[in-house]
């Protein structure tokens, strides 16, 4: 595990029921897709619709959290339900300085950890601004630390130079004790709720009084990260406007049984066969050129052509990005990351559903309560 650790958290390999032939199809696939696009050498990018926007939830008051401020979201919470307010492209204050980190003791949503910490990021902006919020979901082995040292200072640079929008960043901690591999999903045994903790406490703890639309929330993930941040949207299309999948995959793989091999819940959990609620959707998809895991290669091109196959109105993009599979990768890729959800965030459409509202399906649940301590404040020295 160290030397995995070292690498940036490589993931293990693990089960796969692809077929032989799977090379083969791959790369039909991907010439499919990569013919009339103009690529270079190794790199691919594809671009398909336009995004719509399909959030037509209600606001409901929200609890008070410490990322508190005296701003309002602009979700126009009066609007009728099924008529959304017109949007406006998220328009960018002038950041002063670097941003800080701040880390929260979130309660845990099951009884396997009385807390789970969530590191947020906030750039350097006026106290009563109202940002945009993605939520960053880290791999396995992982932890918030490691993942927010990885973006911080691509995030103080573009957000700094004025050269993007600037957004507040929350990772949440994803492991758990009863299972190290938890899929960032609730567990058929109740002992780690991952995903309840996510929807239910984390989001509410980190937005405060200031619940934002969809269209002002995102979530990105790296490797088993990268499979939560398009389950967790397809599961909760209410939720999120935009995900970002960094060296994911899109099928279950589920080696600590968090979806006690129930049928139901695992088909559930299934993004492959859930493209259909991606409807409205920005989605990109990064993969690193040199992955030899094959429960991770060529899973970008395959859920692309899913995605593209659909006809559901996907803004989509993906690329196969130089690197491997590390933290280094995570780095080298977000500034493309920032970029794209810098242009599909607006304010001003219809507000987001509730997170306390939004329990998944398919899959136990848990009530917690929603509030959360402050630990600590400012950048540390990992962190910059």
């Amino acid at each position: 595990m160290a030397a995995s650790a070292a690498r940036g958290h490589r993931r293990a390999p693990k089960r796969s029921s692809r077929s032989p032939l799977r090379a083969v199809a791959l790369f039909v696939i991907s010439t499919a897709l990569v013919v009339g696009s103009g690529v270079a050498f190794g790199y691919a990018t594809h671009h398909f619709g336009s995004h719509q926007s399909t959030d037509d939830a209600s606001i409901v008051p929200p609890p008070t959290g410490p990322l508190d401020t005296s701003a309002t979201d602009n979700s126009a919470p009066g609007a009728k339900p099924g008529a959304a307010a017109p949007t406006t492209p998220h328009l960018a204050p002038k950041v002063t300085g670097p941003g800080t980190v701040t880390t929260l003791n979130v309660p845990s949503a099951d009884d396997d950890m009385k807390t789970r910490p969530v590191d947020v990021y906030r750039p350097a902006v006026p106290a009563n601004v109202v940002l945009p919020v993605v939520y960053l979901l880290h791999g396995v082995p992982g932890e918030p630390d490691r993942m927010m040292e990885a973006v911080k200072d691509v995030l103080d640079q573009a957000f700094t130079s004025g050269a993007e929008a600037p957004f507040i960043v929350a990772v949440p901690t994803g492991g758990g004790n009863a299972h190290n591999d938890t899929e960032w999903a609730d567990a058929q045994d109740g002992k780690d709720m991952v995903e309840s903790y996510l929807i239910k406490n984390v989001i509410p703890a980190v937005e405060g009084n200031s619940p934002r639309s969809a269209s002002m929330r995102a979530i990105v993930g790296f490797s088993m990260g990268g499979y939560a941040a398009a389950n967790l949207t397809l599961r909760h299309p209410d939720l999120f406007s935009q995900f970002v999948s960094l060296a994911g995959y899109f099928h279950v793989d589920d080696p600590d049984g968090m979806f006690g091999s129930d049928s139901r819940v695992e088909a559930a959990n299934t993004p492959d066969d859930m493209v259909q609620k991606a409807a409205g959707k920005r989605v990109l998809l990064l993969e690193d050129q040199d992955e030899t895991d094959s429960l991770i290669q060529g899973q970008a091109a395959e859920f692309a052509q899913r995605l593209h196959d659909c006809a559901c109105g996907v803004d989509l993009s993906w690329h196969i990005e130089p690197g491997g599979h590390s933290y280094d990768f995570v780095t080298a890729s977000f500034p493309k990351v920032i970029t794209f959800l810098d242009q599909g965030f607006t304010v001003g459409s219809s507000a987001s559903q509730s997170p306390s509202s939004a329990g998944p399906s398919a899959s136990p649940s848990a009530g917690a309560s929603t509030g959360a301590s402050t630990t600590a404040s400012g950048a540390t020295s990992s962190t910059g």
